[in-house]
């Protein structure tokens, strides 16, 4: 059994790099927001300190699932930057009970899906290195 599989035989790739993306997302949101509670950014940055992460999170989650895709690695890495925004909403709606704000959701799906295009298409480009036996 290949190790994207499932029990079920159902291939599970994209899990891992979703998670991956959250933890970085929040992760590095939260550390922006902690550079800017202590000072050490200005305010002029805070917008800077919210789309890095996002943007980062993204790219390495549609990497990773583009590398992991067993087949159609493109549109798959893709799909994770799409899953991953569609989680980002679907928490954000929930869990802080935020109203939804048509420019803010532009700029987030904006930034995420361009992220997502660039790590999708390096992961589908970047060739991997070959094991010796």
């Amino acid at each position: 059994m290949n190790r994207t599989e499932a029990k079920d035989g159902k291939a599970v790739f994209w899990a891992a790099p979703m998670l991956l993306g959250l933890l970085l997302i929040f992760g590095g949101t939260l550390a922006g927001a902690a550079f800017l509670s202590s000072g050490a950014l200005g305010q002029q940055l805070a917008p800077l300190a919210a789309y890095v992460p996002l943007a980062l999170g993204g790219f390495v989650a549609a990497l990773w699932g583009a590398r992991r895709a067993p087949a159609q690695k493109f549109p798959m890495g893709m799909l994770v930057g799409l899953l991953l925004l569609g989680c980002l909403f679907v928490l954000g709606l929930t869990i802080r009970d935020a109203a939804f704000l048509a420019p803010a959701a532009g700029m987030t799906s904006g930034v995420l899906l361009i992220a997502s295009l660039l790590g999708a298409i390096l992961g589908v480009t970047v060739k991997k290195k070959k094991r010796r036996r």
